[in-house]
């Protein structure tokens, strides 16, 4: 078996060759380098760690008592992994979690931001998001795309507390220096722009006709039904194998890639009875309990989820879904950074 070498220690240079090297604003990298390379395993600071919807919803509703959406802009409480600078605003190292209210009457200002977002609506109707002058209607279950750099806001016109998941890729954005938000004034609508994506797309397996050559919209789809896809879900478990886990990702209906290209968005459903092993990975993920109740095992430590609760998993460990109720299926979204480590050739399945 291979040893890595015993690098050198900045104390054993010189002072006055370690304060030249500071003068010019450079370090000895050999000394640093297992520090952010160990050799055998990666440096892992994000931990496992969930969040009970049902404490955070109490909070999140105190807090629309405590601020105005004027005073917020967006009124949301972040999901902060504790092994996580918290000035990140990170859930995961490339994924943010925030759960957002809007109360009845209330509007959040139109704005728009190179990172990408995704609301997930856990409860609440009448309420909707504005892209690009499209309206969305918001259901619970539904995935609402924000795609990087498209004006939205949201609005509410129903009469209960609106909640939902908001997911982001700032987390990526921010090291890269390039994160930042352009405020706008609030966005209009006509009625041919309602929901129009739903209505090009409704069919699974056909598109809007173009001439050949003609490229489609980046992004097609902003608005995912849960009632679909719930039904999707349910179709499949009832047609497959028992031992095939029933798993739907969710795509561009025009490429066939990923609904956001930096983050991979997925539904599953576990059966009355089910335990589905997750292969091991580098993939940072994020399971979202949208229907029923279930147990995440990670690394052996158990998290028991019921609606709305959020489990972070960070990379390497290894995952076991237990579905122990006797009827109900359990339903829940995995969100993951697969797409951007595999673009990055940093995507991996350790063997062992």
């Amino acid at each position: 078996m291979d040893t890595a070498p015993q690098l050198g220690t900045s104390a054993e240079l010189p002072a006055d060759y370690r304060a030249r090297l500071a003068d010019l604003h450079v370090l000895p990298a050999w000394t640093l380098l297992r520090a952010v390379m160990p050799v055998g395993a990666a440096v892992q600071k994000a931990v496992a760690f969930h969040w009970p919807y049902a404490r955070l919803r109490e909070e999140l509703l105190r807090a629309g008592d405590l601020v105005p959406v004027e005073k917020a802009e967006r009124r949301v409480l972040a999901l902060i992994n504790p092994g996580l600078n918290p000035d990140s605003l990170a859930t995961l190292p490339s994924i943010f979690f925030g759960l957002q209210l809007i109360r009845p009457g209330e509007r959040a200002p139109n704005h728009k931001h190179i990172p990408a977002a995704v609301r997930v609506i856990l409860e609440g109707s009448g309420a909707y998001t504005t892209v690009e002058g499209e309206k969305l209607a918001m259901e619970p279950g539904d995935l609402i795309l924000t795609p990087p750099n498209h004006w939205h806001d949201h609005g509410h016109e129903g009469r209960t507390p609106m909640i939902w998941m908001d997911v982001l890729d700032h987390p990526l954005a921010v090291p890269l220096d390039i994160s930042y938000v352009t405020p706008g004034k609030l966005a209009t609508f006509g009625e041919n722009t309602l929901d129009a994506g739903d209505t090009a797309y409704r069919c699974a397996g056909v598109a809007p006709y173009r001439p050949l050559g003609h490229k489609p919209p980046d992004y097609p789809l902003r608005r995912y039904r849960w009632s679909r896809v719930r039904e999707a879900l349910a179709a499949l478990a009832e047609a497959n194998d028992p031992t095939t886990p029933v798993h739907l990702r969710y795509i561009n209906p025009e490429t066939g890639d990923t609904a956001i290209r930096t983050l991979d968005f997925s539904a599953r459903e576990l059966r009355p009875g089910e335990s589905v092993a997750i292969r091991r990975s580098s993939a940072n993920r994020m399971f979202l309990t949208l229907e029923g109740e279930g147990v995440i095992a990670i690394n052996g430590a158990e998290h028991a989820c019921a609606h709305g609760d959020a489990v972070a998993v960070p990379t390497y460990a290894s995952v076991t879904l237990t579905n122990a109720a006797a009827r109900a299926p359990w339903r829940l979204l995995q969100v993951d950074d697969t797409p951007t480590q595999t673009k990055l050739g940093f995507y991996e399945e350790p063997a062992v």
